[in-house]
């Protein structure tokens, strides 16, 4: 199922980054580098389109700790 959605998704022009499991999605949680920041500050509401890299490479960065933190001061 996730390769013909990431198949769809791909044909209609975005990239696609397969960010892992249910389990693993505590690295895109409120917080975590891959939460917004790659995109540019929260002060630009149009963000900045960046690569698939770039968000790979912080999912990679990514801690529970980090996570855990950000869930904490909501």
């Amino acid at each position: 199922m996730k390769a013909a959605v990431a198949e769809f998704i791909q044909s209609v022009g975005y990239g696609v980054v397969d960010a892992g499991t249910l389990t693993d999605s505590w690295r895109q949680a409120t917080g975590t580098p891959v939460w917004g920041t790659p995109y540019g500050p929260y002060a630009d509401k149009r963000g900045r389109p960046v690569g698939e890299g770039t968000v790979r490479a912080a999912l990679a960065t990514a801690t529970l700790a980090t996570a855990a933190l950000a869930t904490a001061t909501r």
